[in-house]
């Protein structure tokens, strides 16, 4: 394999992740969503993403055994651009399942960022890639998805890298990118000397040098990924999706005996409405980690969208407290009755997942010292942003440089009502509308008044400024003052009206606040905040401004943030590891 060609050396971010999803665990087309929690890990992070996936399992073969019955050279550009098409689809798929929680992804073409090959074109190498296209790209988005186990021929045929060759673009791109960090999705958490599926004690390497890795790996890995690796001297990272635990291939070789708590935990529900519905569909999907134990809800009546069972469902909290659960998921809003469940729910030795701003927003402090008390963890990112991880990059902001200005749209009721009066919409009909497509709820004065975003902006001036800031203390705007001639104005000058929420602190450190009503450019950034968007200009101590964007609202980008939390929470519960250095002797791959 000649030396990496590289185009147009553009900056690329420092902060990139790789990430490779196999045909062990892209079983069906539903696991994407499970691929999408992943990916969703590392963009918490305020992490750059590159997701390199295989085909949906047992669909080359299933390609592969058409292109025998029709018959025609096994070795033809024709059987390559066949095969490729299960890795492409699979892309393609990953990418709608990002779109639908909010997360900016695009799939690339191998061909449009120019990922070389040379070779064979049923077994070739790569060897170069349009550096400036692919930094391009991540200016633009958080999430590529790049189709693996293909690259492009310099005739412009495609070829395939052989069996395996999905490690191989990953690897490729991790080199060529100086990613951060290249880490193999399988079905097992790391290699193991022995059968985890079978050995009651199993133990499981932490790290593996890469001559041990490919004598028990067999087919596991692509030997030409694991040889290029070493070349470039590349750690890779082996680890199954949502786990805590993983193998680095590296110099050295260590063996760690780790007992894992594989008892799922317990999830109680505390709402059952749009968000909690799609939070328990995620749960069902990952039955492996999680048991849904009760669902607490206003009206068991009521027709729902998810068929959860009759026996799960309940309206008396105590009925669904009774069942233990390990963690407490709370979504009815409100504050009052809110709090008293979270602190009922450490009481009884639960962790807490809350989507409810009003509650974390007016009773901050308490929780906090609540869960403290109880040694519990408390988790809130969906109460911010929905699946825009607006908290958690305000934490990495304080702590890199610290945070002097926040400004942003943060609500997409305000959006969607201000963007129909524009339209000449009579007010009352543009928040009819809204309502009816689930941007605003029965009583929209929250959303109207600013008193939603005041909330929101209490939680940002914790994770940002590390200071307390009360609504009271937050100057507010409602769309009902505003007149038809400044909409009528706006609209003449080219210009738009957006509900702009921002916290900025003064030379002397004091924070002021405020939720209004501006005109701005129609090219502004937070002009393009169109339906249930929102977005976010986080200004840095440094000078630096990142700029976050995504779906703030809705069943799934809030259930994804919701479930991201949960995830957080089972890898952290439960488990510990003795670390031995060993030189590994002839153990079995796993």
């Amino acid at each position: 394999m000649r030396p990496t060609i590289v185009k147009d050396n553009h900056a690329l971010p420092s902060n990139l992740t790789i990430l490779k999803f196999g045909g062990s665990v892209l079983r069906d087309a539903q696991a994407v969503h499970s691929a999408a929690h992943e990916i969703y890990r590392y963009i918490r992070r305020g992490e750059k993403v590159i997701a390199v996936v295989s085909a949906i399992s047992g669909e080359t073969d299933a390609l592969d055994a058409m292109a025998r019955d029709i018959g025609g050279s096994q070795n033809a550009p024709g059987k390559a651009s066949l095969l490729r098409l299960g890795e492409i689809r699979a892309a393609a798929l990953l990418a709608l399942a990002l779109e639908r929680v909010g997360v900016d992804a695009r799939a690339v073409d191998p061909a449009e960022i120019d990922l070389r090959a040379e070779g064979r074109p049923d077994d070739a190498g790569l060897c170069g890639l349009d550096h400036g296209r692919l930094a391009e790209l991540l200016e633009q988005h958080d999430v590529l998805i790049v189709p693996g186990f293909s690259g492009v021929l310099e005739n412009g045929q495609p070829a395939l890298l052989g069996r395996g060759g999905t490690d191989l673009s990953a690897v490729y791109l991790g080199v060529a990118l100086k990613a951060k960090r290249v880490r193999l999705i399988k079905d097992v958490d790391g290699l193991y000397a022995g059968d985890p599926k079978s050995d009651a004690n199993p133990r499981r390497f932490d790290q593996i040098n890469w001559q041990d890795a490919r004598e028990i790996c067999g087919q596991s890995i692509q030997g030409h990924a694991l040889e290029y690796a070493q070349k470039h001297n590349l750690c890779l990272e082996i680890a199954a999706s949502a786990r805590r635990f993983d193998t680095r291939i590296a110099p050295n070789a260590s063996l760690s005996h780790a007992r894992a708590d594989t008892r799922k935990l317990k999830v109680a529900l505390l709402g059952f409405g749009t968000v909690g519905e799609g939070v328990y569909a995620h749960l069902v999907r990952h039955s492996d980690l999680f048991e849904v134990s009760g669902i607490l809800v206003r009206d068991a009546a009521k027709e729902r969208d998810s068929a959860a069972p009759a026996h799960l469902i309940s309206t008396d909290a105590g009925e669904v407290f009774a069942t233990r659960p390990d963690i407490v998921v709370e979504m009815i809003g409100g504050v009052d009755a809110a709090d008293a469940f979270i602190q009922n729910a450490f009481f009884g030795g639960a962790d807490v997942v809350s989507a409810n701003k009003a509650v974390m927003a007016a009773n901050f402090d308490v929780l906090q010292a609540a869960a403290a008390r109880a040694g519990r963890a408390l988790r809130y990112s969906a109460a911010v942003g929905g699946g825009v991880p607006m908290l958690e990059s305000l934490d990495l902001a304080r702590e890199e440089s610290g945070v002097v200005a926040v400004q942003g749209v943060i609500n997409g009721t305000a959006n969607f009502i201000l963007d129909r009066l524009a339209e000449n919409c009579p007010f009352d009909d543009a928040v009819r509308e809204a309502q009816e497509k689930g941007f605003a709820e029965a009583d929209p004065s929250a959303d109207l008044d600013g008193d939603d975003a005041a909330a929101k902006l209490c939680l940002m001036a914790r994770h940002g400024f590390d200071t307390p800031l009360r609504a009271s203390q937050i100057s507010m705007e409602s769309l009902s003052d505003l007149s038809q001639d400044r909409i009528d104005a706006a609209r003449d000058a080219g210009k738009v009206i957006r509900q702009i929420s921002e916290i900025r602190r003064d030379e002397k450190g004091a924070l002021s606040a405020s939720v209004s009503l501006k005109t701005i450019a129609a090219d502004h950034y937070l002009a393009g905040a169109k339906g249930e968007q929102n977005r976010l200009v986080i200004d840095g101590k440094n000078g630096q401004k990142l700029a976050l964007r995504g779906k703030g609202a809705g069943r799934w980008p809030t259930a994804e943030a919701v479930m991201a939390d949960l995830l957080d929470i089972h890898r952290l519960r439960g488990q510990f590891e003795e670390t031995v250095s060993v030189r590994a002797a002839e153990p079995a791959c796993a």
